[in-house]
């Protein structure tokens, strides 16, 4: 896939999570499948052709696990996974004071769950202070618990918000780059 394409997809998937992300923020806990579709067949122009992309997007979204359709009850659920993308392409300049900190033993066996929250932690922009101590300054770096329900790791690792540190010179240099 060229790079133009999927940045394309990338925006595509943000838009139609955030437009999910906003139904259920009104207070609904699912989001009608049903209601959506009918939403997306009613656009402006050719709704044979839109209707056909935003399914075939939706679908993709689904395959992703950024979120559950179930057909039976014709509803859409955000899942942690669509909820945690949408955090991480949210601003992340936004400092509140606080210093968020991660450390985890996480055992041999469970690799890749290790790999994967590594990861997931860096794209919530948390960096790396020492081998095992992970620090993030953004208050969307909260969600974590997202990550670690997901993989089901909180015996492992531990989460601390702390106001200061001897360590916050460090921290502020770390995050200038």
């Amino acid at each position: 896939m060229r790079k133009f394409d999927i940045e394309k997809t990338k925006n595509i998937t943000i838009t139609i999570l955030t437009g999910i992300a906003d139904v259920l923020d009104e207070g609904h806990e699912l989001f009608s499948y049903e209601a959506y579709k009918r939403s997306v067949y009613y656009q402006e122009g050719d709704p044979r052709q839109h209707t056909k992309w935003y399914y075939n997007h939706l679908k993709s979204i689904e395959h992703r696990g950024y979120i559950g359709i179930d057909r039976k009850n014709r509803s859409i659920e955000l899942t942690a996974k669509g909820k945690l993308k949408l955090i991480e392409v949210s601003d992340p300049k936004t400092r509140d004071g606080k210093w968020r900190m991660l450390s985890w033993d996480i055992p041999e066996e469970l690799k890749n769950k290790r790999q994967q929250f590594c990861r997931a932690i860096k794209r919530l922009g948390y960096k790396q202070v020492q081998k095992s101590l992970w620090a993030c300054p953004f208050p969307k770096a909260d969600q974590v618990d997202l990550i670690i329900n997901e993989l089901g790791i909180g015996k492992y690792v531990a989460y601390l918000r702390v106001d200061k540190t001897d360590i916050e010179n460090y921290l502020n240099k770390l995050f200038k780059k």
